[in-house]
């Protein structure tokens, strides 16, 4: 958030030191209709970056300096102003992808740990002692199977599977986590009350988190949906008469960079929304794929079960929408390209 902010600040006041340079090149006139002459005549007027009048003379002299200073303020700081209300919303959902971020790299971790909680299994490749089809080494070391023999190995089978769970998946474990009362307070995996605590901790904070960023973004939708609208609506316009306008260029003038410079900073400004929100869609969607993808199959009853869950609250993807008509995507900026161009020919046919 703070490149952003870095950025986008450069950019406007940029943008505000080329637009007051481009003040100083071509001809500082107007057309002016005398009424005596009954005819059109060109008049000097000062060279200010908006045209306007002031009650004092703004031609030469300090009148003209103060004008200028107060020109290049306003303009700076409604830049500013305008653009880093764009940013204000780009930090929301930026927050919100960073949070999902945070989410997922907990995730694998919380898994690692949430298996110990589970009823202790023997490993299962201990039975096959032969050599893998593809492989020249033992699945088990020949250290081992020494000391298993040394050690008279029970091979019976009632000993190797000793839980329910091992028999296959008739039976189904209980949905709350096992208790155990071993010694000093720890589990067979030697997980202690206040770990087990801790993982059970974990996965409620996980949940509750994720609940929070869902809210978060239902809440910006909310807050800036109707604003999103209508800027959408204003930029396609002013795009459309832009590129109405670029068509008048006949070489390098003031004329032609003005006009340039205004129809790229408009496609930014809406290229810059929807950049932020299908980011925001990317991520959303990637924690199912993140929670598939972790341990979870090595995790206790109650991570699988939190497992589940979050692949199905996060089938659906985390969007903004514009007050429920469009969802702020790359899609929405390719819609928003269509319109122009569609719109621009019906100008160009109009003429």
């Amino acid at each position: 958030m703070r490149r952003l902010l870095f950025i986008v600040t450069a950019t406007t006041c940029s943008i505000g030191v080329c637009w007051t340079t481009l003040t100083f090149f071509g001809d500082s006139t107007k057309l002016w209709k005398d009424k005596a002459l009954n005819e059109t005549v060109t008049v000097e007027i000062p060279r200010l970056m908006i045209k306007s009048w002031y009650p004092w003379n703004s031609y030469t002299g300090m009148g003209y300096y103060l004008s200028f200073a107060l020109q290049f303020y306003y303009l700076l700081f409604s830049m500013l102003q305008a653009n880093l209300s764009d940013v204000l919303f780009c930090s929301w959902v930026l927050f919100c992808c960073e949070q999902l971020q945070h989410l997922k790299g907990i995730m694998r971790p919380l898994m690692e740990l949430s298996a110990t909680l589970d009823t202790y299994r023997p490993n299962s490749a201990a039975l096959f002692r032969n050599v893998s089809a593809g492989s020249k080494s033992e699945l088990i070391l020949n250290d081992e199977m020494e000391n298993e023999k040394n050690s008279n190995y029970d091979m019976n089978i009632s000993a190797i599977y000793s839980t329910k769970a091992d028999w296959g998946a008739q039976y189904r474990a209980p949905t709350t986590l096992q208790s155990f009362n071993g010694m000093n307070g720890t589990n067979p995996n030697g997980l202690t009350k206040k770990q087990e605590l801790m993982v059970r901790s974990a996965i409620k904070y996980w949940v509750e988190r994720h609940k929070h960023v869902v809210r978060f973004v239902s809440a910006i939708g909310d807050t800036y949906g109707l604003a999103l609208l209508l800027h959408m609506l204003t930029s396609t316009i002013m795009l459309t008469l832009l590129a109405y306008q670029a068509t008048k260029i006949d070489g390098i003038t003031v004329f032609a960079l003005g006009v340039l410079g205004y129809l790229i900073y408009a496609l930014a400004q809406v290229f810059l929304f929807c950049i932020f929100g299908n980011r925001l869609i990317e991520e959303s969607s990637s924690v199912m794929e993140a929670a598939y993808s972790c341990h979870w199959y090595d995790g206790s009853e109650e991570a699988k079960t939190f497992i589940q869950i979050v692949c199905q609250q996060c089938q659906k993807a985390m969007t903004i929408s514009g007050a429920k008509f469009f969802t702020v995507s790359l899609d929405l900026f390719a819609s928003v390209l269509g319109a122009v161009v569609t719109y621009f020919m019906v100008l160009v046919q109009l003429k």
